[in-house]
């Protein structure tokens, strides 16, 4: 009967061990499957960060704006917000594509931390807030008509500005390449 329990002791230690080398291999494996995934999940946090930042600047113009505008001009506030967002991203892209992820980061927190805590301590603290929030946009829109305006003439004048080509002359080269492939 000893000899029974001391097998079958044996064979539990023996399977207790199996299976502390099994959990330790799978934990081995989950780590070393993070180590290799972690360039791509920071990526992909980046992602979200950068998306989380355009909504909460969403969300910042909608609750400023809706109780003193139209929808209208709610909406176009909102889609100068997400113009700047993707002009952001594609300046990025175009000028330091290596370091995309890094600013898709800071593209994302600094209008996050704006709509989360610069907007609302303002909102409190100071009693002007109501007209610079009106004030605010069209002022900028305005100065960037006159920029656009006095820059333009400015590469008129000095015969810098190239003359304007056909917008879609890719189109037809494209549309045959397609029809080729496709045929």
């Amino acid at each position: 009967m000893k000899r029974i329990i001391a097998k079958l002791l044996a064979a539990i230690g023996k399977a207790l061990r199996l299976l502390a080398q099994f959990l330790a291999i799978l934990l081995l494996g989950l780590l070393v499957a993070l180590l290799y995934a972690l360039p791509w999940l920071l990526r992909l946090a980046c992602i979200l960060v950068w998306l989380m930042g355009a909504y909460l600047a969403l969300q910042a113009v909608h609750d400023i704006y809706q109780p003193i505008s139209p929808t209208g001009p709610v909406l176009a506030l909102q889609f100068a917000v997400i113009f700047g967002m993707v002009a952001w991203a594609g300046s990025l892209l175009r000028v330091a594509p290596k370091l995309i992820w890094g600013g898709l980061a800071l593209g994302g927190l600094l209008p996050a931390w704006v709509a989360w805590k610069a907007i609302p301590w303002l909102l409190e603290n100071w009693q002007h807030t109501g007209l610079f929030f009106r004030v605010l946009p069209p002022a900028l829109f305005s100065l960037l008509l006159i920029y656009i305006t006095l820059r333009m003439r400015f590469l008129r004048s000095n015969s810098q500005l190239s003359p304007s080509r056909a917008a879609f002359t890719w189109l037809p080269e494209m549309l045959s390449k397609l029809r080729g492939h496709h045929e």
